[in-house]
């Protein structure tokens, strides 16, 4: 056999191996490319529905939130009002100590003397 001839040999074998390869690679990247599509297919049957009950809570949530807030207005002027009731009471009964300060005074030193 003359070197030509086991080139030629060598060449179409090693053809053969990289053809073989290649359509090993593309039958290999087919089946990955298939997995991937049912895997998203998978993922979207699935997140959209968590979207929906996602939704339906976000809802729910921020009625609570404005109940929350309604109860927290009510408090402010709850507590407004006995700041203000506060001020009203205090006025007379700072009056009356002062008052009761000064008679106390009076009597001791009226005992005093």
């Amino acid at each position: 056999m003359e070197l030509r001839s086991v080139l030629e040999i060598v060449l179409i074998v090693l053809g053969i191996v990289l053809a073989g390869g290649g359509i090993y690679a593309t039958i290999t990247f087919v089946t990955a490319l298939r997995e991937a599509q049912q895997t998203l297919t998978d993922v979207r049957e699935r997140a959209i529905p968590l979207l929906e009950k996602a939704d339906v809570t976000l809802d729910a949530l921020n009625a609570e939130l404005l109940r929350v807030d309604g109860i927290v207005t009510d408090i402010e002027e709850v507590s407004g009002a006995v700041s203000s009731a506060t001020d009203v009471i205090r006025t007379p009964v700072e009056a009356l100590a002062g008052l009761g300060g000064r008679l106390a005074r009076s009597f001791s030193r009226a005992r005093r003397s």
